[in-house]
């Protein structure tokens, strides 16, 4: 296993209301590792079945292929881009299979997806984070740190990090592995700074990034694309949901920090993100 470490289509205009209620329709799906739900597979369940609806993932724990089969499974449910979003990601995670994460995220860009850290995002979470076209997570919530190998003892379950130093062969692969960690970052557009930083902590452990870091590093933000499009229905929405695209942006970088304590409940986070957009004089 090897653990990283770490366009839309043209909207209408429509009333802020109509967009509410498009928005009281969510699916909700667990995607979480295999360890942590043994013999069970990931729960998907619709609270209604027609209109535009809200699909929430909640990724918790261990990311495996097990985590990206159940994403896989769930992503061809989103239709369209519905109020606060088609798609919500709420991560909780401190790594695993770097290679699957690469995988759920190409998954998740495709659906548009809007990802929050709601607990930690660290290791190979982060390559889960960098595929959302829309990106928050509070301070000193996201580690990275340079790729590492590890095994599994498929005894205990138990891992052991490898010295690549004292094995060549594992060295080419760590090589290769980071080959496709800098390309996979440029694909999601995140800017080079976020993987030198990353080469640059070897030591056991995280560092974590403030809100500073976070935003220069691109796992806090927009897509550049995708808010041109979003601050465009935006602008063309009535009442209290109308707001420009530098408006947009302040309330986006809110949703994280106000909204974690849903992390659990799809349907309240939804809520709570509906009312981040709505409100001005949230701080």
């Amino acid at each position: 296993m090897v653990p990283g470490r770490i366009r839309i289509s043209a909207f209408s205009k429509q009333s802020a209301a109509a967009w509410a209620i498009a928005a009281g329709a969510l699916f909700a799906v667990d995607a979480q590792a295999v360890s942590q739900v043994p013999a069970a597979a990931p729960a998907a369940a619709a609270t209604q079945a027609d209109g535009p609806k809200s699909v929430v993932i909640r990724l918790k724990g261990p990311i495996s292929g097990k985590t990206l089969e159940a994403v896989r499974q769930a992503t061809p449910r989103v239709r369209g881009d519905s109020l606060p979003a088609g798609l919500i990601v709420l991560l909780d995670s401190m790594g695993g299979d770097g290679v699957a994460a690469m995988n759920i995220g190409r998954l998740l860009r495709t659906g548009k997806a809007h990802v929050f850290v709601t607990g930690q995002c660290a290791s190979a979470c982060i390559f889960v984070l960098a595929a959302g076209v829309i990106r928050g997570a509070p301070a000193y919530t996201v580690g990275i740190h340079r790729g590492r190998l590890t095994s599994t003892d498929p005894k205990t379950g138990g891992t052991r990090e490898i010295d690549v130093a004292k094995d060549a062969n594992a060295a080419r692969t760590l090589e290769r592995f980071e080959t496709m960690a800098a390309g996979y970052f440029a694909e999601m557009g995140m800017p080079p700074e976020l993987f030198t930083a990353m080469q640059s902590h070897q030591l056991k452990g995280v560092f974590r990034l403030n809100d500073t870091e976070l935003t220069f590093y691109g796992l806090s933000g927009f897509d550049p694309a995708y808010l041109d499009e979003r601050a465009r229905m935006f602008e063309a929405l009535d009442g209290p949901y109308r707001m420009d695209r530098t408006e947009l942006a302040r309330r986006e970088a809110k949703v994280a920090s106000h909204c974690a304590k849903f992390d659990s409940k799809s349907a309240e986070f939804v809520s709570c993100y509906l009312n981040v957009l709505r409100d001005p004089w949230l701080n």
